[in-house]
């Protein structure tokens, strides 16, 4: 019982297949029933319980056949939908039984055609849908019986259905909406939509009309939106749209117009979009946009338009044909045309524009100032992939602050037009002189407020080296233009960054300097000065006299040309460089000098890689350079002849007797002083300098051990492993205190004070021992306080300059790359011997401070190469040692850094 309050009921896309015939026994309330997409077989009576049924959904079911009298009861139906089906026939029986159905879709089905009266017990039918069926065409009559019919659609047939019949939808009073596309329709009659006068909307897309009668529209004067686009339309008769005064949007684009005339458009006063895109029309009437003072959007891409121009006599400026469309109009598309010009009143008379399209066109170039008086605020002006290859900005900023004023705040809400310049043909040489110094922000505020040029993938076309880089990036002082008035055999440039002509006569075989330099009168592009470059010619002399006009060149390179002589009379006194590099030059004269004295503007100057000679004759050139060493460019390689340096001061080239006398008084004078003061701070600080120069071993007959170490208390400190202190104690302190010579040790166990801070023990036993014995072996290398003590006595050894440490190898220690980094690297440089060779105790004593008395019978000792450690042995001669030789200094060349290796063997 709880389901007769329900009157929604949504079943769709539940797979279902078959209904009982009293599945709606219960729902007897329901208004709405959706059962689309699945895969229904109905029963005759399925719908007997649901009387007060109002939407009934059944699309795409599979539905191949309804029985008639299925919507027996459905009296209060109002919308059915029988789309998506496999309907293939439908009578007027299966209607009768829904007077009251105002929306009916059968589209999506495999209909051929319908019975005239299939639709005749439908008289308040208003909407109806027969799209995307096989119609191969439609009974006159059709909807004789539906006078509430609004909307029509007969979309996508799937078959041609080149025509139908005469009246078809005539004297349909209450129809609203047509829509009929993509039926690839060839004929409609002049009264197919005859006394229809509720007419609002009008589709005819997409077929194969090639024009209307005239009287088509005779009727239809409610009509707002017309749209035959995608037809064949190559003409339409004057007075088409004479009655259709309401229509706001016509949409003929995809045609083959070809033309259009004065009154086609005569009565469409209150259009506001028409598209004419993609057709073929070459002419419009001055007079065709005459009446359309309320468009907004106008679209002409893709036509064959080369000129838009009216030909209303005395207008001046030109204006275009779409002039009397300004007041309203917002957005204009003329791309992809022939269009070779900006009409004034785009410019000045549409103030509401928005969008100018004018991309893919044949603008030749353009001015700052066709820009500058446009009156819309925000608009977007596209002149991509036009043929501009210049812009020119004469006057730009007296246009801009004359429309901002001098001090007006710039806000981004001030911009009048952005200008879209992508893809032009832009030539990178003095022609975009001024843009590229647009974008770089060289212009008052002002002009970017007025005139937003857009650079965004304007990139420099032509042949030269410039081709392909962005315009935005481009430094305008390499931006040049050739100039046709110049010098035979030369190629000249007017540069407009700093107005200069630019002669290039580079590498052309000149003997002599060209006869003239090219006027300024009568030119287009007057230029301040000249620069010259003639290297790399055969250039032997430059003549006291020049042609016209060299009184002109600020800039002149000489370079690689064969010039002995110098003569620049007949330049102007505000040349400011010079390059008279590789040459022949030798001397410089005084004439050529004086020259150069009255050049006060020059501020480089290139002599290198000339023979110059640097003797008495080059005095004066000498002298002068040195007094202008900063104009003189690389001055520190001009170079003799001889190879040597140039020398500025003219006493090191000529010098004279006084010189000499002077020199010595100089020298002797100096070394008297300096020998006084060597004197006296030898005498105060004999034992200071004494211990410097052993340390830097400077004079070391000079200097004694004995008088560096003589208040140091041990002669050697023992730094060894605990565990290894049987070796030290039984072998190596018995060996060095009771042998021939008598040592004192510093020992661990015997000299430290018990309970003293082990770290400064460490410091003050080096400090106080002449030398410090290393037992290196696996154990020392595990002992903490043993890697201390060899950084210690390191230490000391490296600041002093001397060898203290000496290295007993003691055991296998493996190899050297797994070696704490300060001891790997001390051994790689130093050499030792091992414990158990004969040798052993010989090498250790000579390594020890040695007694005073001995001084000669030392056994050679020399260092092998630096290989594997166990290769760093010291070869000691058969010589025996006499206890009667002296030692001589730790740190001589003899014992550098002795490390005794006693390895076991």
């Amino acid at each position: 019982e709880g389901l007769k309050d329900i009157t929604k009921l949504n079943l769709n896309t539940n797979s279902l297949r078959e209904l009982p015939e009293d599945l709606f026994h219960d729902t007897t309330n329901i208004t709405w029933l959706d059962l689309k997409n699945n895969h229904l077989t109905l029963p005759k009576n399925i719908f007997r319980y649901t009387p007060k049924l109002d939407v009934l959904e059944l699309g795409s079911n599979n539905l191949s056949y309804l029985e008639p009298g299925i919507f027996k009861n459905l009296t209060k139906l109002r919308l059915l939908n029988l789309w998506g089906n496999r309907l293939r026939n439908l009578s007027r029986a299966l209607f009768t039984d829904v007077p009251n159905l105002e929306n009916l879709d059968i589209n999506s089905n495999g209909l051929t055609s319908l019975p005239p009266d299939i639709f005749a017990d439908l008289t308040k039918l208003k909407i109806i849908n027969l799209s995307t069926n096989n119609f191969t065409s439609l009974p006159q009559g059709l909807f004789l019986s539906n006078p509430n019919l609004e909307s029509v659609l007969i979309n996508n047939n799937r078959i041609d259905l080149p025509s139908l019949p005469a009246g078809f939808l005539a004297n349909m009073t209450q129809l609203q909406k047509i829509s009929i596309l993509n039926c690839n329709l060839l004929i409609l009659t002049e009264d197919f939509i005859a006394g229809s006068t509720s007419l609002i909307n009008l589709t005819l897309e997409k077929n194969l009309l090639v024009t209307l009668p005239k009287d088509f529209f005779k009727d239809n004067t409610k009509l707002e939106n017309i749209n035959l686009s995608r037809n064949k339309i190559t003409s339409l008769p004057d007075g088409l749209f004479q009655t259709t005064t309401q229509l706001k949007i016509l949409n003929l684009a995809r045609n083959a117009l070809t033309t259009l005339t004065e009154k086609i458009f005569s009565s469409l006063n209150n259009l506001e979009v028409l598209d004419l895109s993609r057709n073929s029309i070459k002419n419009i009437n001055s007079y065709t946009f005459l009446k359309t003072n309320k468009l907004k959007t106008i679209n002409l891409s893709n036509n064959k338009i080369k000129d838009l121009q009216v030909n209303y006599p005395g207008l001046d400026p030109p204006q275009s044909i779409l002039k009397d469309c300004s007041e309203n109009l917002e957005a204009l598309y003329l791309s992809h045309n022939n269009i070779s010009q900006i009409y004034q009143d785009w410019i000045i008379l549409m103030s509401r524009l928005q969008i100018l399209d004018l991309s893919y066109n044949n603008l030749p170039n353009l001015s700052y100032a066709s820009l500058a008086s446009v009156t819309a605020r925000k608009l977007t002006m596209d002149l991509s992939y036009n043929k501009i290859d210049r812009i020119d900005f004469d006057i730009a900023e007296d246009l801009a602050r004359y429309k901002f004023g001098v001090n007006d705040t710039i806000n981004e809400f001030d911009i009048g037009v952005r200008v879209v310049l992508k893809g032009n043909p832009l030539v990178c040489d003095c022609r975009s002189y001024d843009l590229v110094n647009y974008f770089r922000d060289q212009f008052a505020p002002q002009v970017k407020s007025v005139v937003r040029f857009d650079g965004t993938e304007l990139n420099c076309a032509g042949d030269n080296e410039m081709k392909g880089t962005l315009v935005v990036t481009l430094d305008p002082k390499l931006l040049t233009c050739e100039e046709k008035q110049c010098p035979h055999n030369c190629t000249c440039y007017y540069r407009p960054h700093d107005d200069a002509l630019i002669v290039d006569c580079f590498e052309r075989g000149f003997e002599s300097l060209p006869l003239y330099m090219p006027s300024n009168v009568n030119r287009t592009k007057h230029y301040d000065h000249i620069e010259l470059d003639i290297s790399h010619n055969k250039l032997e002399v430059i003549p006291s006299k020049l042609g016209p006009n060299y009184d002109m060149v600020t800039k002149i390179d000489l370079s690689n040309n064969n010039i002995r002589k110098l003569s620049l009379g007949s330049f102007s006194k505000n040349l400011t460089d010079l390059n008279l590099d590789n040459n022949n030059m030798t001397i410089m004269d005084t004439a050529a000098i004086n020259m150069l004295k009255n050049f006060t503007r020059l501020e480089n100057l290139t002599l290198t890689n000339n023979p110059w000679n640097c003797d008495c004759e080059a005095k004066s050139f000498i002298n002068f350079l040195s007094k202008i060493l900063k104009q003189v460019t690389n001055y520190n390689n001009l170079t003799c002849k001889t190879g040597e340096p140039l020398i500025t001061k003219v006493n090191n080239v000529c010098p004279t007797a006084s010189d000499y006398i002077g020199i010595v008084s100089i020298v002797l004078g100096v070394s008297g002083l300096l020998i006084g003061l060597i004197a006296t701070a030898y005498y105060r600080y004999q034992r200071e300098i004494k211990v410097w120069l052993y340390a830097h071993r400077m004079c070391l007959w000079f200097v004694t051990e004995e008088e560096l170490d003589k208040d140091k208390q041990y002669d050697a400190f023992v730094s060894y492993s605990s565990q290894d202190e049987n070796f030290v104690v039984d072998k190596l302190v018995p060996g060095l205190e009771n042998g021939p010579t008598k040592y004192k040790l510093c020992l661990h166990y015997r000299d430290w004070i018990v309970g003293d801070f082990i770290p400064n023990q460490i410091a003050r036993s080096v400090e106080e021992s002449r030398r410090t014995i290393v037992v290196l072996s696996p154990n020392f290398l595990e002992s903490v306080w043993g890697r201390m003590e060899f950084r210690a006595a390191h230490s000391q050894a490296l600041s002093e300059g001397r060898a203290r440490v000496i290295v007993i190898l003691y055991g296998d220690i493996g190899p050297t790359e797994n070696l704490d980094p300060e001891l790997k690297a001390y051994l790689s440089m130093n050499t030792y011997v091992k414990w158990g060779d004969p040798w052993f105790w010989d090498k250790l004593r000579y390594a020890l401070p040695h007694p005073t008395e001995l001084s000669k019978g030392i056994p050679l000792i020399s260092h092998p190469k630096r290989n594997s450690h166990n290769e760093k042995l010291i070869n000691v001669t058969n010589s025996i040692i006499n206890t009667s030789l002296t030692t001589p200094p730790a740190d001589s060349k003899i014992v550098d850094n002795i490390i005794i290796d006693t390895k076991q063997t």
